[in-house]
């Protein structure tokens, strides 16, 4: 599958609302760091990557587990038990996507010499994970736009001509705490922690969307549940920033 797929259209509103989306996460957790041109060289490098991780490595795992599933059970069965065969490829969107923004906060640490300070892994894990899920919303944004959305289209579907856009904004919010959060771990010496913190919680927000393919949440529900997730990890990267600049300035207080 070629990565441009997962670019679509270009529409430059979609880059609007892409950066605006972006931006916040960037600024609370990046801080003074945003004055740096290597932490901009990770979000466009993270940017670059998204298209490339899903259609040369995600989609390909993906599609091999939905051929073995089919070489071995009746269309039926899988469809019957569509819960438990679709869960191996949610775990692979999880364990993909979390792998590469990891690697590229990973690599930045090294990269400016601060592989031990937790400080430095939030903020560009932040931006790992900002340039990930930006690019994701602007593929996402194309597609709505290339399908004619306008002012019109919100006057007749009212919020529900809205919900692409919100569900975007969180799910931006998610890849920019997630991201954040593993980037921290190693810093900090706990990588496979927070590693598997993020590939767990990336994994439950893809399978909550399964269950409203079943049936089992409605839309509604289903965008409450991710939005409460997406806040949750981003508020515990923010936590875990406001906590480090506390015992940064006790310490040199002390000194």
């Amino acid at each position: 599958m070629s990565p441009l797929y997962f670019v679509g259209i270009p529409d430059w509103r979609s880059v609007v609302l892409a950066l605006i989306f972006s931006a916040p996460w960037l600024v609370l957790l990046a801080g003074r760091r945003l004055r740096r041109p290597w932490l901009w060289g990770i979000v466009a490098l993270s940017a670059l990557l998204f298209p490339i991780s899903i259609a040369w490595v995600q989609v390909p795992i993906q599609q091999g587990l939905n051929a073995l599933w089919l070489s071995l059970f009746p269309v039926a069965t899988i469809q019957r038990y569509v819960l438990l065969f679709g869960a191996p490829s949610i775990i692979v969107s999880g364990l993909v996507q979390e792998v590469v923004k990891f690697a590229l906060g990973v690599g930045g640490l090294y990269l400016v010499g601060e592989r031990k300070a937790p400080r430095a892994g939030l903020a560009l894990g932040a931006a790992a994970g900002a340039g990930y899920g930006g690019m994701e919303a602007f593929w996402v944004f194309n597609q709505i736009f290339a399908a004619g959305f306008t002012l019109g289209t919100i006057q007749l579907g009212g919020i529900t001509a809205l919900l692409g856009f919100i569900e975007r904004f969180f799910t931006v919010m998610f890849h920019s705490g997630a991201a954040s959060l593993s980037t921290y771990g190693y810093a900090s010496g706990r990588p496979w922690r927070f590693l598997l913190l993020a590939i767990g919680l990336h994994s439950l927000t893809n399978y909550i969307a399964l269950l409203l393919q079943v049936g089992v949440l409605s839309v509604a529900e289903v965008e409450i549940v991710i939005a409460l997730i997406a806040v949750a990890t981003i508020s515990a990267a923010l936590w875990l920033r406001a906590r480090l600049n506390r015992a940064s300035l006790l310490n040199s207080e002390v000194e």
